[in-house]
Formats: structure tokens, sequence, C-alpha cells
């Protein structure tokens, strides 16, 4: 139970203490961002999760970006079933659609549902201005920020570095073996 109570907590101290680069990082919040705009229980978010899972990006990033950024999805659901209803009444795309719709996972990819649409079409805009601000701020703060937290005993406990050398000495499988 307190584990799962401290689950963010490691994760945001894993974000700024891993030996990721900026760019994996701030990729990481751009898929994240994408995946918590958009609404779940179709292909696409599926298909964001895959992606977030499957390329070299830092998933604690990524999911802790996902969690925030779900709940300004949810406030934003006005703004994206307009866009999504002026995109898809763009008379040149309907073919599209419907060809998009008539595949056999079609219905659930998720086109046919404004707030999915336009969600995703927010999102794909907003990702590249939130990875380079992403980066940006990791650039100048990642290490100072990561520096100060290995200083603290707090960090340490959190990640576990503490529990492992106490109770893996006695048991023969300390650091140095």
């Amino acid at each position: 139970m307190l584990s799962l109570l401290l689950r963010p907590l490691r994760n945001a101290a894993l974000v700024l203490l891993a030996n990721d680069s900026s760019r994996q990082i701030a990729a990481g919040v751009a898929i994240g961002m994408v995946l918590g705009l958009v609404p779940k229980g179709n292909l696409i978010a599926v298909a964001l999760g895959v992606a977030l899972f499957g390329l070299k990006v830092n998933r604690s990033a990524g999911l802790l970006s996902a969690a925030a950024f779900s709940w300004m999805g949810a406030a934003t659901d006005g703004f994206t079933h307009n866009l999504g209803a002026k995109a898809l009444a763009v008379d040149g795309m309907q073919s599209t659609y419907a060809w998009l719709y008539e595949l056999p996972l079609g219905p659930w990819i998720g086109f046919n549902n404004t707030v999915v649409l336009g969600s995703l079409l927010l999102g794909l805009y907003a990702s590249y201005p939130c990875y380079l601000a992403a980066k940006l701020l990791l650039d100048r703060f990642q290490t100072p920020i990561a520096a100060w937290l290995k200083r603290r005993r707090v960090t340490r406990w959190l990640l576990g570095a503490d529990l492992t050398t106490r109770f893996g000495t006695p048991l023969g499988i300390g650091v140095g073996s």
C-alpha cells in the first residue's frame, strides 16, 4: 500500500535521476501529453501507449505527463469537440473517413468521434512546442536538481538504495559482490 502511494514520487525522482538524455525525457513528456489529451478507450490511445513503451523515451516522464494532461484533456472537451467537428466536416476528407470506418477495427479507431479527433489534432499541434519547452527546461535545470536530489537521504530511501544496502549485506549480496 505504501509503495502504491509513493510510486508517483519515485517516478518523479527517476525522471530527473535517470541516465536518459534531455531529448529522451522531453520526447516522453511530449508523447505523454498527447496520450493524456486523447480520450481513452480507442485505438489511437492504444497506439500512443505502444509508442510510449516501444520507443526509446523516458517512460516515467511520459506516464507522469499523461496523468497530468488527462486532467487538462477533460477541461478542453468543448474546444476539442468544435475542432473535431470542423475537421470531420472537411469535404475532401469524407471518403478517407468513410474508408477508415469501414476497416475491420475502424469504429474502434475513434475518428468518428469529434472529441477524439479534436483532442488528437490539439495534441499533435502542441507536441512540438511541449517537446521544446521540456528540453529547454531540462537542459537548464536537470543537472542541478539531480545533484540536489542525490544528496538527500529521502531520495535514496525513496529509490530503495538504503534498503538494498541494509538488507543485502547480511545475505551476502552486497554492492561490491
